[in-house]
């Protein structure tokens, strides 16, 4: 096996979050140009453990939604508390009165 492909694949073991989403980091790994260099085997190896990173990294956004509380949008909680409610809105640089 390429030791570069070697390489990736431990760096996918220690350090998954590196190809989470839409990681500009390890893309080069999926151009063609890279890809026509490896063997079936070596882009085999490389696809089954980002299958597996990707499972992960379903499973924590799942688990991330799940335990997340639900958040009040702060303009709503802002009017319904009275917060700056009735301050009239100023151009910038313009002087309020108190």
């Amino acid at each position: 096996m390429n030791s570069g492909v070697e390489i990736v694949l431990a760096r996918m073991a220690t350090h998954p979050e590196e190809f989470y989403g839409d990681s500009d980091k390890w893309k080069f790994i999926y151009k063609e140009y890279f890809r026509d260099a490896m063997t079936e085997t070596e882009k085999g190896a490389i696809f089954d453990r980002i299958k597996e990173i990707r499972k992960e990294e379903f499973t924590l956004h799942v688990m991330k939604a799940m335990t997340e509380e639900p958040q009040e949008d702060n303009a709503e909680w802002a009017s319904s508390k009275g917060v700056f409610g009735s301050a009239p809105i100023k151009r910038e640089g313009s002087k309020v009165k108190y």
